[in-house]
């Protein structure tokens, strides 16, 4: 298996893999730049827009071509998308949600309502990783208003009053 691995292979799966992740993006960038009330005209519209521009281009060609593979990633992402918004009420999981309710709403997204999920993962890196370090990665706990270019300036203001 690995005996095939080559600079050839590795490449081609970059790309396969990039690609679609640049769709994915893209589209969800230009999403959120939409007003609430059209989103989902907007996802429906990329959604069927880059299904159709997909099989135009691609028609007759026996590999898939690098803009086929965007257009699949966004395709992907607003199909999702939709998806989720269509079934977000359904299965509004909580402790007491049915076990095949927790695994339709985990294969489609919806198994952490609000983000709940990184909430758990932020208190457990907390009640770990704090005690454990002690504060020892100082970039990771700086203040967020710090400002590095500030904090030069009123150094150099500092060291030039100094010498004055």
């Amino acid at each position: 298996m690995l005996k095939d691995l080559n600079f050839e292979n590795v490449g081609s799966t970059v790309e396969n893999v990039a690609l679609p992740t640049i769709g994915w993006a893209g589209s969800g960038a230009l999403v959120a730049l939409v007003p609430d009330k059209r989103k989902k005209i907007v996802k429906g519209a990329l959604l069927g827009a880059s299904i159709l521009v997909a099989a135009a281009t691609q028609a007759g060609a026996k590999v898939m071509k690098p803009g086929t593979k965007v257009l699949s990633g966004i395709a992907i992402r607003q199909g999702v998308d939709l998806l989720q918004d269509a079934l977000r009420s359904k299965y509004a999981i909580t402790d007491a949600s049915s076990s095949s309710d927790k695994l339709i709403a985990g294969a489609v997204g919806l198994a952490c309502p609000d983000g709940s999920c990184h909430a758990a993962n932020a208190q457990y890196y907390d009640a770990v990783y704090s005690d454990t370090y002690n504060g020892s990665f100082p970039a990771l706990n700086s203040p967020e208003h710090y400002d590095t270019v500030y904090q030069e300036d009123m150094m150099m203001e500092e060291a030039s009053s100094s010498f004055a």
